[in-house]
């Protein structure tokens, strides 16, 4: 048991550091910062940074897959919503649903978050990151699509678009002060809906 709430304290506390060191980056610029003034602007030596983190990117993911964490994974949201939903719901209207959570984090973190988004796709270093999550949670809502639908192409495809809307709402949300994420969100998920009926003008 005691090794067991050591860990538990451990994983908070590598959380909390990825966290603010996340916000650190953001505010200063991810490419120049070096670790030694990430640890001292977030109130650590360097030899603890270390000792949770192999580099500064090991820690800027680590915190956005924490934040993931937190909120539940998209694919989690859109089980939960389809679960609950009546039969005949369309699979649109479920993931509009699911990105709930997704609004309020917007509405909850703001400009911080605006600025980790922005930080996030636009370094090459964790863009690549970004990426790579991007493909999980496309393949984990497949997953959750595929229990439910008959189509196995259906379930890939509205997998895809579903993410790549929410991902295009997040990324404009994030480079324009101001904007609201659900009306992104609606925007998108419907153009993308709209996409099999687009005809050149």
């Amino acid at each position: 048991m005691p090794n067991d709430v050591r860990d538990r304290s451990r994983e908070i506390l590598r959380a909390e550091l990825a966290d603010a060191a996340a916000s650190f980056c953001a505010e200063h610029g991810f490419d120049e910062v070096t670790t030694d003034e990430i640890a001292r602007g977030i109130g650590v030596s360097r030899a603890t940074f270390f000792r949770y983190f192999t580099s500064k990117e090991d820690a800027v993911v680590s915190a956005a897959h924490g934040s993931a964490a937190r909120a539940g994974t998209f694919a989690q949201r859109v089980a939960e919503v389809a679960d609950a939903a009546e039969p005949g719901t369309t699979v649109w209207a479920i993931i509009r649903t699911a990105t709930q959570s997704m609004i309020d984090t917007a509405e909850t973190r703001g400009d911080p978050l605006r600025a980790r988004i922005r930080m996030i796709t636009d370094v090459p270093a964790l863009k690549g990151q970004l990426a790579s999550q991007r493909s999980i949670d496309q393949s984990a809502v497949t997953d959750v699509l595929r229990g439910r639908l008959d189509n196995d192409r259906t379930a890939r495809a509205a997998a895809a678009a579903g993410v790549a809307a929410v991902d295009l709402a997040w990324q404009e949300w994030a480079r324009t002060p101001g904007s609201k994420l659900r009306p992104l969100l609606d925007a998108y998920l419907t153009a993308l809906g709209n996409v099999a009926a687009a005809k050149l003008t």
